[in-house]
């Protein structure tokens, strides 16, 4: 009944369930277990079913893809505007350092207020904006890699953060130090703003999974 491969030739069979009442009874039985499991009508998938499945998850999978890449849009542009003004901050600060810069002729300082080591101090923040700024742009071009960057971003803004936390204790806070600590809080927080919108869907799969909840 159920297809199997056997040695036996049905004559054979059919003579010994003929003259066994137990044999008999275990085949009505059987037979009326695999006729109540088999389908009377083929099962097939309803088109209607189909339909009304498409037609309640579309509209849902819609607004949440277009909330995500409208989010993302708008992390893009925050990137890019904030890159711009960190070129326009790095610049400031190159300007700054001329006065500091010295400058000798003949064995004589042209500045006397020249400070070289001020200078020098000036042109490496200068160029740690410029490379931050050059990530942001990189990373408005390239969201999905913006992985990459987070992690230096975030140590430099948590390391300067302890600092700050201990010249807040001595009152030696300079405005310099809040400057460059809200730069690279707002920095290091459009960051994670561009990771989250370009990589929403998976930390949310990756969310359920964890919880076990699958809606």
């Amino acid at each position: 009944m159920d297809g199997e491969d056997y040695d036996l030739e049905d004559d054979v069979i059919d003579t010994h369930i003929a003259h066994c009442e137990k044999c008999k009874a275990f085949q009505e039985r059987a037979a009326k277990l695999t006729f109540a499991l088999a389908p009377q009508t083929p099962l097939e998938p309803s088109r209607e079913l189909a339909e009304n499945i498409l037609a309640q998850v579309e509209p849902e999978w819609r607004r949440v893809s277009g909330g995500r890449l409208a989010s993302l849009a708008g992390a893009r542009v925050a990137l890019v505007v904030l890159a711009i003004t960190f070129v326009i901050w790095a610049v400031t600060l190159i300007i700054a350092s001329g006065p500091f810069t010295g400058v000798a002729e003949g064995g004589a300082m042209l500045n006397p207020d020249s400070n070289p080591v001020e200078a020098e101090h000036l042109i490496e923040a200068a160029a740690l904006r410029l490379g931050l700024a050059g990530g942001m742009f990189f990373s408005a071009w390239r969201p999905n890699l913006i992985g990459g960057l987070l992690p230096v971003v975030g140590t430099a803004f948590f390391f300067l953060t302890g600092f700050a936390m201990r010249d807040i204790a001595l009152d030696t806070l300079s405005t310099s130090q809040v400057y460059t600590l809200c730069g690279l809080g707002i920095a290091l927080a459009v960051m994670v703003w561009t990771w989250l919108a370009d990589r929403g869907y998976f930390i949310r799969h990756m969310w359920k999974n964890l919880s076990a909840d699958p809606y």
